[in-house]
C-alpha cells in the first residue's frame, strides 16, 4: 500500500443533495439517433445460447425488461437476434405443431432471426443520422429492430429498437415485419398476423 495516499474528506454542507440524472431534453425526429441506440460499449447486452427453450427465453426476457436478446452458440460467435415478438409469434406454435412437440420444447434457434437475415447499420452511419432517419430505416426494412456495426472494429455495438423511439418520442411506432420468405406470406393470409 506505500504506492497510493490517502484523499482528503470533508464534512457534508447543509446544502449538499443528491445528484439526480438530469431531465432529458425532449426527444424529437431531430434529436440524433446516436442518443436513441443501445450502446453495448456501455450496456451488456443479454446473450442467450441458441439451445434455450422459447419458454426459458421468454421468462428471462421479461424479468431482464428487455425485448431482444442476442442469440450465441456454445463458443459464443453471434448467431442471431431474438425479439420478444418472435416469441409471442403464431410462428412457435406452428413449429410446435408440424413437428409434433410441446411450446416447451421448441428451442429459440428456431423462431429467432438467423445472422445471415439480419440488416445492421454502420455506426458511421448513426453518427451523421437524426431519429427520424432511423424510423424512416426501421420501417422500410421492416423490421422493430436493427442491429449497429463498428465496420472497423468488425463488431456489433448495438442495437435500436422502434420501441424505444416510441417510447421517448411518446408516440405509437408501427413497424410491420415484411414477410421473408413464400412460407411466412402463406402464414400472414392464412392466420391474418405476422408470423
Amino acid at each position: 500500500m506505500n504506492n497510493y495516499r490517502e484523499l482528503k474528506t470533508i464534512l457534508l454542507d447543509a446544502s449538499d443533495h443528491i445528484a439526480r440524472p438530469g431531465t432529458p431534453s425532449e426527444y424529437t425526429l431531430d434529436t440524433p439517433a446516436i442518443n436513441i441506440m443501445t450502446d453495448f460499449e456501455r450496456v451488456q447486452p443479454l446473450l442467450m445460447e441458441k439451445n434455450v427453450s422459447i419458454d426459458d427465453a421468454r421468462s428471462m426476457m421479461k424479468r431482464m425488461h428487455v425485448r431482444s436478446i442476442l442469440v450465441i452458440d456454445k463458443d459464443e460467435n453471434f448467431r442471431g437476434l431474438l425479439t420478444l415478438a418472435d416469441l409471442e409469434s403464431r410462428l412457435a406454435m406452428s413449429i410446435a405443431t408440424s413437428a409434433g412437440l410441446k411450446r416447451e420444447d421448441i428451442s429459440i434457434k428456431e423462431v429467432m432471426t438467423p445472422r445471415e437475415k439480419l440488416h445492421a447499420v454502420p455506426l458511421h452511419e448513426i453518427s451523421h443520422a437524426k431519429i427520424g432517419d432511423l424510423l424512416q430505416t426501421l420501417q422500410h426494412v421492416g423490421t422493430p429492430h436493427i442491429l449497429v456495426v463498428d465496420t472497423l472494429k468488425h463488431e456489433i455495438r448495438g442495437v435500436i429498437a422502434s420501441s424505444d423511439i416510441a417510447r421517448r418520442l411518446k408516440i405509437p411506432v408501427d413497424v410491420s415485419k415484411r414477410a421473408a420468405s413464400f412460407s411466412e406470406v402463406v402464414g400472414v393470409l392464412f392466420t391474418g398476423k405476422d408470423t
